[in-house]
């Protein structure tokens, strides 16, 4: 019995994933990536109930790409890998930003008993953000919501509120540097 090659795997993987991307099928290409997608986030994650969240900004973001007829220069699977490796690590500096303006949030709400609508530090923050994101930004932080029950008061899904309060963080993030 032959002996079937690492290289020779993704030798095979690659040359179906270019078939793929120029017959337009965007849908089988990513359908075959969604379990590999979905479990190296898991691992890098591990087993975080975050991974799933991830996983899907993986594949919006290839999505996104692959309409805008993005072609690359490597394999597909290593694009895919890069985008989990990149995704996975903007999920990490979420949180480590997400937990500062919590502190910086705990620390007005204890100075005062005032909302946080009537500080102007909290206010000044959210100057840069669309209507939507300092709702967001408001019923997760001021009311502290989940983002299950902000959702439900949206009549949004809970993916969309999460991607909402990340794109949110990522400006606030983004004009603090």
């Amino acid at each position: 019995m032959a002996e079937v090659t690492t290289s020779s795997m993704h030798d095979a993987r690659d040359a179906e994933d270019t078939r793929l991307l120029e017959a337009g099928e965007h849908g089988l290409l990513l359908d075959g990536y969604a379990g590999v997608i979905l479990d190296r986030c898991r691992l890098k994650l591990r087993g975080s109930d975050a991974a799933e969240d991830v996983a899907q900004e993986v594949a919006l973001r290839l999505v996104a790409e692959l309409k805008r007829g993005r072609r690359y220069r490597v394999p597909f699977r290593v694009v895919v890998h890069n985008v989990i490796d990149w995704k996975v690590k903007e999920h990490f500096q979420s949180l480590r930003f997400e937990a500062e303006l919590d502190d910086w949030l705990l620390g007005v709400s204890t100075e005062s008993d005032a909302p946080l609508e009537a500080d102007a530090g909290f206010e000044a923050l959210l100057d840069g953000l669309t209507g939507l994101e300092q709702t967001v930004l408001r019923m997760r932080y001021d009311e502290d919501l989940d983002f299950g029950a902000i959702a439900s008061r949206l009549g949004k899904e809970p993916n969309a509120v999460h991607q909402i309060h990340f794109r949110a963080l990522a400006k606030l993030r983004r004009a603090a540097a």
